[in-house]
């Protein structure tokens, strides 16, 4: 059993993924299709940096990879759009009636959103329909929009896919971080689905921070001008500089827990990993935030994917994450585990 991430899941649209929503949200334009709001003028920081503070969200219902029956296309038809939009407004409609929706079996993780599939409704963050938008997946590059692994990395993709949420746990090591509540890794933490992914995003001269609300994860990412370190650390060693609006972000040094189960693959550190993020503020309330993943032991080439993400509206707060308060389910899986192979060993 899966103590955090019950595989109980929304039907999304039959071209998207599961929905997920947030209360309140303000409307944008969608990135992914090219808009950005023509009135607006990019704002500056008393000390004069691009501002991008406030709380963000990614609300787009875009699959990470491009699924088997988009093969060869970017972006969906003007019909598959309105379907997939007509389908994402039924499935608000249910969320907010109280209805789970029609349940849909295990997916792999290629054509499920991001951490979106194996929520059950009580962590969903019900509310008004996601944004749908014409691009096909996330991953823009390669170009045939799927995650370039090595051969090691997709079995070792299909053995997580495969086990997760089933079991069997014998070892404290054997739940991933995020079942674990300690994190889901950086390639995952400004669009994790289930919760919204909200995000706050505050500057201060030389730093630029951002406290991400699943497992309250803080990113502190200096901007004076200094080199990288020597210290590897889980989100690795961040330095982050301006291209003229764009604020852009290097992570190196990352600690190696490629030895860990990981739910996602793409998630996981390891010692070569090297992630470049960038922010583009598009609007008054919509950014892009494109991040390039290159990782020669679990990628054969780095790969790029483009992430539309939405402000959320002033006095947004971001809340203590309480994971595993009162949650006995990792002493009873283990000795629910440890049981079995008694039982097996008789």
């Amino acid at each position: 059993m899966n103590t955090r991430h019950t595989v109980s899941t929304l039907t999304l649209a039959a071209f998207i993924g599961v929905a997920i929503a947030t209360n309140g949200a303000q409307q944008s334009t969608p990135i992914a299709q090219g808009g950005s709001t023509s009135d607006w003028k990019q704002t500056t920081t008393p000390w004069g940096d691009p501002d991008l503070q406030g709380v963000w969200r990614y609300e787009a219902a875009i699959p990470l990879e491009r699924p088997a029956r988009f093969e060869g296309r970017e972006s969906l038809t003007d019909d598959e759009l309105k379907e997939s939009q007509r389908i994402e407004d039924e499935q608000a409609k249910q969320r907010l009636a109280g209805a789970e929706g029609a349940a849909v079996g295990r997916r792999s993780v290629a054509e499920s959103p991001i951490r979106g599939n194996e929520y059950n409704s009580f962590w969903q963050d019900h509310g008004r329909p996601r944004q749908v938008f014409r691009q096909t997946s996330l991953v823009v590059d390669p170009k045939d929009g799927r995650l370039p692994y090595t051969a090691d990395a997709r079995k070792a993709e299909a053995r997580a896919s495969a086990r997760y949420g089933a079991g069997p746990y014998e070892s404290f090591l054997d739940p991933d971080t995020g079942e674990r509540c300690l994190t889901d890794g950086v390639t995952a933490l400004m669009w994790q689905g289930p919760n919204g992914g909200h995000n706050r995003i505050v500057q201060s001269p030389g730093y630029v921070t951002i406290l991400h609300e699943e497992y309250l994860d803080r990113r502190v990412i200096p901007t004076d001008g200094r080199r990288h370190g020597s210290i590897r650390q889980w989100f690795g060693d961040a330095v982050g500089t301006w291209e003229g609006s764009t604020f852009v972000v290097d992570t190196i040094n990352f600690v190696d827990r490629t030895n860990y189960e990981w739910a996602t693959i793409f998630t996981r550190p390891s010692e070569t990993l090297h992630i470049v993020e960038r922010f583009t503020r598009k609007g008054a309330d919509a950014m892009e935030y494109r991040i390039t993943v290159e990782d020669p032991s679990t990628f054969d080439k780095p790969w790029t994917a483009v992430i539309p993400i939405t402000r959320l509206n002033d006095g947004t707060q971001i809340y203590e994450y309480a994971c595993h308060e009162g949650n006995y389910a990792m002493t009873n899986l283990l000795a629910g585990g440890r049981g079995d192979a008694a039982k097996r060993s008789r």
